[in-house]
Parts: C-alpha cells; structure tokens; sequence
C-alpha cells in the first residue's frame, strides 16, 4: 500500500510506503529502543531517504545512507 506525499528531499508529490522491518531497526537505533516506528513512511523515489510520520511531518528525517532506493536491477 502507497499513499502520496508531498517530499521534502524531492520536492514534489511521491508515493510513499510503510517501513519495512530494516527501516524500523535503524530509527530504532539513532531514537532508542523504546521509540514508535509502526507509524512511519518512506518515500519511494528512487534515490531518496526521506521518512515521516504518516500524519506528522514534524516527526521526520532522513534513513541512513544504505537504506536509500535503488534503481532495480536490469534484466
């Protein structure tokens, strides 16, 4: 499931989505163990490491730099 976003790295409207488990481990990591990550959604822009609450975009940042999107592989 995506929703559309506006992304403040991009600039425009991108879909984003729910984190995935690797997401939710490292805003663990950099927040602490007891900090909510089940709220959270990334954007799908390839490229891009941008992350916010679903209804707060006070509550954001930026996934570290191995957990950017890659363009898929070629076939």
């Amino acid at each position: 499931m995506t929703v559309s976003r506006a992304c403040r790295t991009c600039g425009t409207m991108q879909e984003f989505r729910i984190f995935n488990s690797a997401e939710r481990a490292a805003v663990r990591t950099e927040k602490g163990d007891g900090h909510f990550v089940d709220d959270y959604w990334r954007c799908t822009a390839l490229g891009c490491r941008w992350y916010q609450r679903y209804l707060n975009r006070g509550e954001d940042g930026l996934l570290p730099e191995e957990l950017k999107i890659q363009a898929a592989p070629a076939e």
